[in-house]
């Protein structure tokens, strides 16, 4: 079956570029920390030898900002605008490492070299953000469409089946993200094997993919979110509960955090590999052509057409 056959492969593909997996989580470990420092020592400096490090050792504690006046709100100013910056320089980060990830999975790559994943990801950055902006911007158009827009009927007062409508919209769009997901994902395989093609013919061919094979494709993502999500209930179910006391704790918790988000960037490749996988198998099955039939197989197939 070609599902598990995809799978498969796109496992063995994702171990094969595990370092790659690594050079993500680098990546963005490095950026998470050009927003945490800073936050970290605004805080030290407004709060100074206080009681702040116990009070949110217990939990977030929303009396302790209350209580630093104006200079919470310069902090959390500061703060909304570092946090943007960061969102912006996340978003074209990912369009540059999955670059990187898809070009190495290709069937025609050898084993792993880092110079090959920062050419391939430098070569199709453009595209990669391009594809990754188009499509990011339609899910959104989808997701206020189908939810925000009932919610605000819903608080408006308007409609007797309010709940219905909001409640159809969410499944619907639950429906729809794996579809986007994988005309992101059948897109970007087939630009990284493609040089020549600009970013809307990889689009296309993303769309056109994703309807023609429709069913196989479909179940293989829906089996991939959904292990994703149990990684995620695993994390919701165990980080909140871990209230570390001592300094070895604290060190012990941030180690065990960034192996799970290693874990996950694991299984986001795994996604990308076994799309990957999925089309080079549609690719490989393809009809011989009339012109490429030789006049010994036609006169072959009449003689046992006449028996």
């Amino acid at each position: 079956m070609k599902i598990f056959s995809s799978l498969r492969k796109g496992f063995e593909l994702v171990c094969r570029a595990r370092t790659g997996v690594l050079i993500t989580w680098f990546l963005f470990f490095l950026l998470t920390l050009s927003l945490v420092y800073p936050l970290r020592s605004a805080l030290n400096s407004a709060f100074g030898g206080s009681m702040i490090t116990e009070r949110l050792a217990e939990g977030l504690d929303i009396e302790v900002f209350a209580d630093l006046g104006t200079t919470g709100m310069g902090i959390l100013s500061s703060y909304t605008g570092g946090l943007i910056f960061t969102f912006l320089v996340a978003f074209m980060l990912n369009a540059f490492v999955s670059a990187g990830l898809f070009g190495i999975m290709r069937k025609d790559t050898g084993g792993f070299s880092a110079r090959e994943f920062f050419r391939v990801a430098a070569g199709n950055f453009l595209p990669y953000l391009l594809i990754l902006f188009v499509l990011t911007i339609a899910y959104i158009f989808f997701l206020i469409l189908l939810l925000l827009v009932p919610l605000g009927a819903s608080v408006s007062g308007n409609g007797e089946y309010s709940g219905a409508i909001r409640l159809a919209g969410a499944l619907l769009l639950a429906f729809l993200t794996p579809v986007f997901l994988l005309v992101a994902d059948y897109s970007r395989a087939w630009k990284a094997g493609s040089d020549n093609v600009s970013a809307f013919e990889a689009i296309g061919y993303g769309l056109s993919t994703t309807f023609g094979k429709f069913g196989r494709s479909y179940l293989l993502m829906v089996l991939l979110i959904l292990v994703q999500i149990l990684l995620l209930y695993a994390v919701v179910m165990i980080m909140p509960a871990w209230r570390p006391a001592t300094g070895g704790a604290v060190f012990l918790m941030l180690v065990v955090s960034q192996l799970l988000v290693i874990l996950r960037l694991f299984l986001k490749a795994w996604r990308y590999a076994s799309v990957t996988a999925m089309m080079e198998s549609f690719q490989k099955v393809r009809p011989e052509a009339p012109e490429e039939q030789t006049a010994e197989s036609v006169g072959a197939g009449f003689g046992q057409h006449v028996e």
